[in-house]
């Protein structure tokens, strides 16, 4: 019976029956389900609320003209509203104050989590990951030492019953993170820039070994301006582009990480996605572009690039008519995973 209902209505009626959502067999025929039919993420920032929209992600772009958005469950306004990252139907949210707040989200049931404080000294950085092979969720916040203290680095596991944070003992040289991280098929990757040697590396963590290692850059030139570089899943590699407002496009692929390397290619791309930003790539390869803001209810478009044959597609996203005369950001994402299960 469940495996013929939507994740948002299970998630709605788990209060009846809630021994029953909590059945491993039920979580992950629900899991299974939602992995089949990715869909596109949205989130909202609206008079310093963070609302979360969805919907289905077109596998076929060109078939569809528009789309439906619905919303899921509103969350506190206490709640950070800097979203770091969306992964296996959860999102990471964190904000930079006085005291750094860690929380962790799932859009569908509306629960959340905050995660405790880091005991450390100094500058640091957090990053939310999945192991699909032990099939858990982990936090490495890492941070650099100030006035002599030693560097820290530590990782959180979210399925213990009581959450700690576990100092691990792999040592790696300072550096600052100078663009995009990604986690795919439980490997962070964030471009890096190491003062001590000046120059710049993809940093790799291992989240199932909990492991440093690095990947060389394709050519001294590769991450110049790196302020402008994004990383991606390319159908399962790393991908790394970097997009001029002239309409040109260089995409990197990380075709081997033990021997460092890269492919290269270079798209020259319609005027109608300038001014644009890319949020992904699909896993039929589309590039999808979106607004960096939108002022509501003005029609919210995505667009749809198909490198293969070069052709563009514009998809209107309906749903946000409600908030008129609201200027606000509106993050997209893609490929997210409906998830019921309890945090």
């Amino acid at each position: 019976m469940f495996s013929k209902v939507p994740a948002k209505s299970i998630a709605r009626f788990r209060c009846v029956s809630e021994s029953i959502h909590r059945r491993p067999d039920v979580t992950e025929q629900s899991l299974t389900k939602s992995m089949s039919r990715p869909r596109l993420l949205f989130a909202l920032e609206v008079n310093k609320d963070l609302l979360f929209f969805s919907s289905p992600q077109p596998q076929n772009p060109y078939d569809n003209s528009s789309l439906v958005a619905t919303p899921y469950k509103r969350f506190p306004k206490y709640l950070p509203t800097r979203i770091c990252t969306t992964l296996g139907g959860l999102v990471f949210l964190q904000k930079w104050l006085r005291k750094k707040t860690r929380v962790i989200c799932n859009p569908v049931s509306g629960d959340y989590i905050t995660l405790p404080k880091v005991k450390a000294t100094g500058v640091g950085e957090s990053y939310f990951g999945f192991d699909p092979i032990t099939k858990q969720f982990k936090v490495l916040c890492m941070t650099w030492s100030r006035y002599g203290t030693p560097n820290t680095h530590q990782v959180l596991t979210l399925e213990t019953g009581k959450r700690l944070w576990r100092t691990i003992q792999d040592p790696i040289l300072p550096h600052y993170r100078s663009f995009d991280r990604i986690c795919i098929n439980g490997a962070l990757y964030y471009g890096a820039y190491f003062e001590e040697s000046q120059s710049s590396k993809i940093v790799c963590f291992d989240f199932r070994f909990e492991k440093f290692s690095f990947i060389n850059i394709a050519d001294e030139g590769m991450f110049r301006g790196s302020y402008k570089w994004t990383l991606f899943n390319y159908k399962g590699k790393l991908g790394a582009h970097q997009y001029s407002r002239n309409g040109e496009l260089v995409l990197w692929v990380l075709e081997d990480a033990e021997k460092h390397k890269w492919s290269k290619s270079i798209c020259i791309l319609p005027p109608i996605v300038h001014n644009n930003r890319i949020v992904g790539v699909t896993g039929t390869g589309e590039i999808v572009f979106s607004p960096y803001a939108c002022y509501l209810p003005s029609p919210y478009y995505i667009f749809f690039y198909n490198i293969q044959t070069k052709t563009c597609t514009r998809v209107h996203v309906k749903g946000f008519e409600e908030f008129k005369h609201n200027f606000t950001l509106l993050h997209t994402f893609l490929d997210f995973v409906e998830d019921t299960k309890f945090m």
